[in-house]
């Protein structure tokens, strides 16, 4: 919901019109837009994307396993920060929600207050836990780099017949020459390497 000073758009998606009622009401006197609530259904992914809320409301009373797969299924085409109304207080249930994609899941009497903080509650759950999954995947990214940049500067020191400091400079130099990032260059050779080698 990086929306900057826009009015967040919220999205309800609940098959109880009482509750949805209730959602809009207090949505409304906050700070809140919010799309015409949507029942839920299977084949509701392309719907929301044309609505394109910067958050997601589900109400439903029981969710069962294939409402938390539909769930699961929709975060993954559409992820936003998402919050669960429900009945159901078991702790599986909410464990099942939360690994379906849920950022907050609540149960009990809906306030204004209350359904404003769960709301800002989930959105921040979400991007803390977006930059946690950036920052893995650019460690993941910069060990496997790490790794090919070793191959790479043995090979060369071995081609060469220098040090692995000499061979590191040679890498860095024609990364620098061919504007090319370090990693690059070092899948290039090794590349080279194991056509002329045969490697497969």
């Amino acid at each position: 919901m990086e929306t900057g000073t826009s009015t967040p758009k919220v999205l309800i998606i609940d098959n109880n019109q009482e509750r949805a009622a209730s959602l809009v009401q207090i949505l409304k006197v906050s700070r809140y837009k919010v799309a015409a609530p949507l029942r839920l259904q299977e084949s509701l992914v392309g719907q929301v994307s044309r609505v394109n809320p910067d958050i997601i409301l589900i109400g439903v009373d029981f969710p069962g396993q294939s409402i938390l797969n539909w769930v699961a299924s929709l975060h993954e085409s559409y992820p936003c920060p998402t919050v669960m109304f429900s009945r159901d207080e078991r702790s599986e249930t909410i464990q099942a929600a939360t690994r379906a994609g849920v950022s907050a899941y609540a149960v009990g009497k809906l306030t204004g207050a209350r359904v404003k903080t769960i709301i800002e509650a989930a959105v921040a759950r979400f991007y803390e836990f977006r930059a946690l999954q950036e920052e893995l995947e650019k460690t993941k990214t910069s060990l496997a780099e790490r790794k090919i940049i070793e191959r790479a500067k043995e090979l060369v020191a071995q081609q060469r017949g220098c040090n692995e400091a000499q061979a590191y400079q040679i890498l860095r130099k024609m990364a620098m020459n061919r504007r090319k990032r370090l990693a690059e260059i070092s899948r290039d050779v090794l590349s080279v390497s194991e056509v002329l080698t045969n490697k497969l």
